[in-house]
């Protein structure tokens, strides 16, 4: 069985740096989908941040000439996040690392950022663009974003909010999104993967923004996981309080071709530690909340992922 390790990615290893920034950093914003911070000038308001980039998803986005897609993940990577603490994105920056300066391209990334960004009353306000020879290979770049939003304290989304009895709602993924890219890339490489399969691995990443607002505005929801790196139970574990457990159910998740191919050559342990495996996105709410939710997210298939119970195990999060 393959493994992402195989692919060239330590999730060990990052554990173990996180844990040492822990450490180290002691900050409150450690294990949140977006940082924090106050301002005098703001008593009432959370300032919200986000950084992230796009991984390996970007080498075949470049080598197919998907400048459209690379503006997208970037917002949907950078927004997917933020909106976890129910703040709304207001501005929006990037940094582009490259070999050579390819103007025409890196031009139509900016574009379509921009121009994408405007469709969620957000401004790309600025960014920077360095050559770097002697790190980027030739005919490829990275790029990193960041977004900013402000929140009411009062409507801040936490785990704080939660209680035993709640519902966990997921939303559904338009498949790999951008996380896991290195081992779908080898799997492609061993042709364990078609063309076709691969192909649409690259479709746009969603991005919830839209939906999560309106839902924060109507008080709704208690808490949202994005579920990223490390899959279902690495984000969703992130929300729970010490003293529940959400119980949840993968059967109810909603079959992707791509996810049941890739299982077969990654062992299922090792697809849900990596993808997200059809849940894009993960809601908190009172069960009396769900009918409105499903109506808001219709175009997500909302489904009920799971429930917050007693943690009488000494585990906030387990699976049936």
């Amino acid at each position: 069985m393959l493994t992402y390790l195989d692919s060239g990615v330590d999730i060990k290893k990052a554990d173990l740096l996180t844990d040492l920034i822990k450490n180290t950093v002691k900050s409150e914003n450690i294990g949140l989908f977006a940082g924090l911070a106050e301002h005098p000038a703001l008593p009432d308001y959370y300032i919200a941040a986000t950084s992230d980039g796009i991984g390996t998803k970007i080498i075949p986005l470049i080598e197919n000439n998907l400048y459209n897609c690379i503006a997208n993940d970037l917002i949907a990577v950078n927004f997917n996040d933020l909106i976890c603490s129910g703040a709304v994105p207001l501005f929006f920056l990037d940094y582009i690392a490259v070999n050579k300066l390819n103007v025409d391209f890196t031009a139509k990334i900016i574009t379509s950022l921009q121009e994408q960004l405007k469709s969620y009353n957000t401004i790309l306000i600025g960014g920077e663009t360095s050559e770097l020879k002697d790190l980027i290979k030739e005919n490829y770049f990275d790029i990193a974003g960041f977004s900013a939003g402000f929140v009411k304290k009062e409507n801040l989304l936490k785990k704080e909010n939660i209680k035993k009895g709640d519902i966990i709602i997921g939303l559904i993924s338009n498949g790999i999104h951008a996380n896991g890219f290195s081992l779908v890339r080898k799997l492609y490489k061993d042709k364990l993967l078609s063309d076709s399969e691969f192909f649409s691995a690259l479709k746009p990443s969603y991005i919830y923004a839209k939906e999560i607002t309106e839902l924060c505005n109507k008080k709704l929801i208690k808490a949202c996981a994005n579920i990223s790196g490390g899959g279902i139970e690495a984000n969703v574990k992130r929300i729970i309080p010490d003293n529940l457990c959400g119980e949840i159910d993968l059967k109810n998740i909603p079959s992707q071709h791509i996810f049941e191919k890739i299982k077969k050559f990654t062992g299922e342990q090792e697809a849900y530690r990596v993808f997200n495996m059809g849940a894009g996105f993960c809601i908190i709410a009172s069960p009396e909340n769900l009918e409105k939710i499903i109506k808001t997210c219709g175009k997500y298939n909302p489904f009920t992922l799971g429930v917050i119970k007693e943690n009488d195990k000494n585990c906030n999060l387990r699976f049936r």
